[in-house]
């Protein structure tokens, strides 16, 4: 901070001699300087809070969307032994109906072939 200062009184005397024009650095504006500084250094640290909070925020929900996934998980397994043993069922009644086809089909070719001899 010090070295900051010294620094703009050495750029005094350059200013001095390239625009004609004094400048004089004094204890009051070496306090302007660190309160600036603090002005600086609050707003930026006010700023990286903010976003460790966003951040904190974030991984929360991210932890709250991981276990909602888990319990989907679980639940999509429960489903799916229900949906097993229904499409056993469907597949069981399917296999019922092409036998109930295939004797209707043969009662009807049966039908058929008497209602021509009739003719």
């Amino acid at each position: 901070m010090g070295k900051c200062h010294d620094l703009v009184n050495d750029m005094c005397s350059v200013y001095l001699a390239r625009m004609r024009r004094h400048v004089y650095v004094t204890p009051k504006s070496y306090l302007s300087f660190i309160d600036l500084y603090k002005d600086v250094y609050r707003k930026k640290y006010i700023g990286i809070d903010e976003e460790e909070q966003n951040i904190v925020k974030g991984l929360d929900r991210l932890a709250e969307a991981s276990e909602g996934v888990e319990i989907l998980k679980q639940d999509l397994k429960k489903e799916e032994v229900k949906l097993k043993d229904a499409s056993e069922k469907t597949d069981k009644f399917l296999k019922e109906l092409e036998i109930e086809n295939k004797k209707a089909k043969e009662k009807g070719d049966e039908v058929a072939i008497t209602k021509e001899s009739c003719l």
